[in-house]
């Protein structure tokens, strides 16, 4: 008989922690709707899209000794002429680089002899130019440098302009044209056709990535366009990926926000004010990340539902018990169990994400302490059932 008592308790106590868990993910969702879908809560839920605690791991990082990337260099243009621009351009080519982004965008036509010099460099076959995808179609260079050659869309986000740049899109779609993003077409004109296709770029870069950042553009080696053209050896580039783009006047300018976006390097994790890196920057990143296969493993959106929900159903069925042990102390042990938890699951999202695996893990801690805080509202539930009808319960 006694056997039978406890299997039906334990069995009316899992009951109840389901039921709870129900309830306050069902509570969970309506409140998240309301929250997301109120104007007056727009600056808010921006501000909290923007944070992220797994920025703590660039930020414990910043302070590690810098190794150069061996495949990438970075020429800053400042502000050079367009000759000046075509000059370095040439003498890059004649070091046999691997591949040569251009991200520069020239809208309008000067006509003269740098315009007809950048046109026939434009449509080298190492080249790749950059242009940016808009709600209005496409923003790239002037139809007179348009010809044969490669080209990549330089966006980073498509929707939050502002956002953190924590991810990317390798390939985008539009009516009738599929569109390589800047760094991806970089990397198939880097890589062998063989090395592309054994690797299985072309899927793996299909869907949204989170980018690997390395560093800012103290990780690779970078030269403005008069530092490069006074080099006595420019081989150096021989075999490399360059990059020649804007990174600020005089290079690494922090004051200066022309094409700079805010990453996860920033020094200043919440409440970011100033954008910490160049566009070229983050596309060399990403450019590193798949050159030497560093790609981070996102884990998905239906496993994190499914850890999400059985956390907060061994919290329910967990504060359940509890309340019933505990009456004096019940809200104080609540409080430091959900804390460690917190510290637990920050701490263990932070080791995935060194060996690369990212865990999205503040949906899963917010709610779980949802869950575990919404026990003594279900409490106050049965007791109002009970009062229209006997409904056997775990709790009294």
């Amino acid at each position: 008989m006694k056997k039978n008592k406890k299997k039906n308790k334990k069995g009316i106590l899992i009951r109840d922690g389901f039921l709870s868990t129900i309830l306050s993910l069902l509570a969970c969702y309506i409140i998240s709707l309301l929250f997301f879908n109120i104007s007056f809560f727009n600056p808010l839920s921006k501000a909290l899209e923007d944070f992220s605690f797994l920025d703590v791991y660039y930020g414990e990082r910043l302070d590690e000794v810098v190794t150069i990337d061996p495949n990438i260099v970075l020429i800053n243009i400042e502000d050079s002429q367009r000759l000046e621009i075509a000059n370095a351009l040439v003498e890059v080519l004649k070091e046999d680089p691997k591949v040569v982004g251009f991200d520069i965008i020239l809208e309008q036509l000067e006509n003269t002899a740098a315009d007809s010099a950048l046109f026939r460099l434009l449509n080298h076959k190492k080249v790749v130019s950059g242009y940016v995808l808009d709600v209005n179609g496409v923003t790239s260079n002037h139809p007179f440098f348009q010809g044969e050659g490669a080209a990549g869309f330089v966006n980073f986000n498509f929707g939050y302009q502002d956002a953190v740049v924590r991810e990317y899109t390798g390939y985008y779609e539009q009516p009738k044209k599929l569109h390589s993003a800047f760094s991806v077409a970089l990397a198939k004109k880097f890589l062998s056709k063989k090395n592309w296709e054994k690797r299985n770029l072309g899927q793996e870069l299909a869907s949204t990535r989170v980018i690997n950042y390395q560093g800012n553009y103290e990780r690779f080696l970078n030269f403005t366009i008069a530092e490069f053209m006074a080099l006595s050896n420019k081989s150096i580039i021989k075999d490399k990926a360059v990059l020649i783009g804007y990174l600020g006047t005089p290079t690494g300018n922090i004051y200066d926000v022309e094409d700079k976006h805010f990453t996860p390097l920033n020094r200043i994790t919440a409440g970011k004010s100033v954008p910490d890196m160049y566009g070229p920057t983050v596309h060399a990143n990403i450019l590193s990340m798949i050159i030497t296969d560093s790609f981070m493993y996102k884990i998905s959106n239906f496993w994190l539902l499914v850890w999400t929900f059985l956390f907060s159903f061994l919290a329910s069925i967990y504060f359940i018990w509890l309340d019933k042990r505990l009456k004096i102390s019940y809200r104080t042990v609540r409080k430091a169990v959900l804390f460690v938890f917190a510290i637990v699951m920050v701490w263990l999202t932070l080791v995935l994400f060194k060996y690369g695996v990212v865990l999205k893990s503040t949906p899963i801690i917010a709610v779980t302490i949802f869950s575990a805080g919404f026990v003594k509202y279900y409490k106050h539930l049965v007791r109002y059932i009970n009062t229209k009808r006997k409904f056997k319960s775990y709790l009294k």
